[in-house]
């Protein structure tokens, strides 16, 4: 099938089989990998993926990079930490047969955490758009949260399925990972001229926590909706304080 997985990597090796085997239909297999020390290369060429090598700078420039190297027709951009569940894998195929059909499409996400497949809570509805016709979308300007934009028209959206996230392998990593993602953002907000405020950095935590927790119905899901909600929260606590911080030293 006319169709590209595109997926950027650096020490994958514990996921990269399964994001890769959820899509058997795909014509070629694109992994540009910033420097894995595990066998995350050699994991991907046993797969039969074309390899490329290439330094992160930011995910939105890596992934622009990487979806440039595809020959196909469609690309479906994908993190090494996803996979297509089988209903979403057949919608996808189904689609891009279709000739009369969008440029892109949006999926739905569920995210795989403390072992159990939220339905509810702060991540719940997520839907981003990873499905394109190759030319036709590019990557965002954002360094943290990149982000494809259709070069014309509104996209289409599948509804069947979802994809899979195991975001994080535990809390620890997630909170590492947090304090990564909220240095990139603070400093992209503060190069942008935007600055935080005491208001901010009470409120918007707060929110986020009412919102994800009783709002969206984390309280549903035990005590990984109610962790999900918390966590949430410190990121972006994180956040304004980062951005706070950075204010004040001028």
């Amino acid at each position: 099938m006319d169709l590209a997985l595109v997926i950027i990597t650096r020490n994958e090796e514990r996921n990269l089989e399964r994001c890769v085997a959820s899509v058997p239909f795909a014509e070629e297999v694109i992994v540009v990998d910033s420097g894995s020390t595990d066998s995350t290369v050699a994991l991907a060429e046993s797969m039969g993926a074309k390899v490329f090598h290439r330094d992160l700078t930011d995910f939105s420039s890596q992934k622009q990079w990487a979806a440039d190297r595809a020959g196909s027709g469609w690309i479906l951009s994908l993190d090494a930490d996803e996979y297509l569940d089988p209903d979403l894998a057949k919608e996808i195929s189904v689609e891009i047969a279709k000739e009369d059909g969008k440029d892109g499409y949006t999926l739905p996400f569920r995210v795989l955490y403390m072992g159990r497949l939220m339905r509810f809570g702060p991540w719940s509805g997520e839907r981003h758009l990873r499905l394109f016709r190759k030319g036709m979308a590019r990557y965002g300007p954002s360094p943290v949260h990149e982000g494809l934009i259709l070069d014309r028209g509104a996209p289409g959206h599948l509804r069947r399925g979802f994809v899979v996230h195991e975001s994080y392998s535990s809390v620890a990593d997630q909170v590492d990972r947090m304090m990564v993602y909220a240095a990139l953002w603070a400093e992209e907000r503060y190069r942008r001229g935007d600055l935080s405020a005491w208001h901010r950095i009470a409120l918007r935590p707060l929110w986020r926590f009412v919102s994800g927790y009783f709002l969206r119905g984390g309280f549903l899901e035990g005590v990984p909706g109610l962790a999900a909600s918390a966590v949430s929260a410190y990121y972006v606590l994180l956040k304004w304080l980062l951005l706070y911080e950075k204010g004040r030293k001028g």
